[in-house]
């Protein structure tokens, strides 16, 4: 592939290009870039556009030390769509990437980065509520991440989806199916909430003292976890138009940005980074609440990238100077009363 070729990698191209082990590294080294930089996020970090029949969302970052920079481009609607496009520092653009499954194994290893950082010492026992596409690639990103885990308590909405999951995941966790979030997450030290629901399914009084929670969801925690948590961390402390469970708790008028600010602690960067404490002693109670931040998208999307382009997948295009326009071959037909 020549330097100037433009990739697009369409619906399932990018599947299997990243493995889990470069996924946590890849993303454990863009939140240390964050840290460090602070200036690798676009302004503003997530911008919205609302038509009758569709959301679309816009996420920008830059990573410096790879000369690489993109947005990740998400309609969500009847025709839902999720790319991510890629140039390097000089504008030249790289590739479109459909990332759908890259932005399910990101997610996935922000909340197992997160429970490497800020989970108490000794827990063997976590849970998962939810068992969509997200969560299919939580076990092997904990077992990673947190050696010592033993046991991954799954809850979701329907009996069925919970048995196909844990049924379907080999692996060096054990994976136990629990009749409901609230009594998965009793059993748990660590808690990730990564579920579709609209309407809270874990609440303060489920979670065991001392216990680590990693919200993903869109509304699946109730507002209480904010008065049991002794430390609130965030991956992205912009709260101007905040998303998932910080944006629910909002919308119900339980918090309000102002209070939300006052109360979380260092970002996950910084935590990552070394330069902020994450979890203050093994009793404490620790509430992390990720929104997604487009350096890790953009960390995922180059991997894939590049493998791609050495396994010479997708599509390829020349950027370059286009030639002067000119019929190679025989003249058409159809032009030759032209001539």
């Amino acid at each position: 592939m020549d330097n100037d070729d433009f990739l697009i990698l369409r619906s399932g191209e990018a599947e299997g290009l990243v493995t889990p082990e470069e996924a946590l590294e890849a993303v454990e080294e863009a939140w240390k870039d964050y840290a460090q930089a602070r200036q690798v996020l676009s302004d503003p970090p997530s911008l919205r556009l609302a038509t009758p029949g569709a959301q679309f969302r816009v996420k920008g970052a830059v990573l410096p030390d790879s000369g690489l920079a993109g947005f990740r481009l998400l309609s969500e609607g009847e025709a839902a769509r999720d790319w991510f496009w890629m140039a390097d520092l000089q504008g030249r653009p790289l590739a479109l990437i459909e990332s759908a499954w890259l932005r399910s194994l990101r997610t996935a290893s922000t909340a197992a980065l997160a429970a490497k950082l800020l989970v108490a010492p000794g827990v063997t026992s976590a849970a998962v509520i939810g068992a969509g596409r997200i969560a299919a690639h939580l076990p092997a990103a904990l077992a990673l991440a947190l050696p010592g885990l033993t046991t991954l308590h799954v809850a979701a909405r329907r009996a069925e989806a919970v048995e196909a999951f844990c049924a379907g995941h080999k692996g060096s966790l054990a994976l136990v199916p629990a009749a409901s979030p609230a009594e998965a997450a009793r059993q748990a030290g660590l808690v990730i909430t990564v579920s579709s629901a609209e309407a809270p399914v874990i609440g303060a009084a489920d979670l065991q003292p001392g216990a680590t929670l990693v919200a993903l969801g869109q509304a699946d925690v109730a507002a209480d976890v904010l008065g049991w948590a002794g430390a609130l961390l965030v991956d992205s402390a912009d709260f101007s138009r905040p998303g998932g469970n910080l944006g629910a708790w909002i919308a119900a008028g339980a918090t309000t940005e102002l209070a939300l600010a006052r109360q979380v602690g260092p970002d996950l960067g910084l935590v990552a980074a070394g330069l902020a404490p994450g979890r203050g002693d093994s009793g404490q109670n620790v509430l992390a609440v990720l929104q997604g931040m487009a350096i890790g998208d953009l960390a995922l999307a180059a991997l894939a990238w590049r493998k791609a382009r050495l396994r010479r997948l997708g599509l390829r295009f020349g950027l370059g100077e286009a030639p002067s326009a000119r019929f190679r071959g025989p003249t058409p037909r159809r032009n030759r009363s032209l001539r």
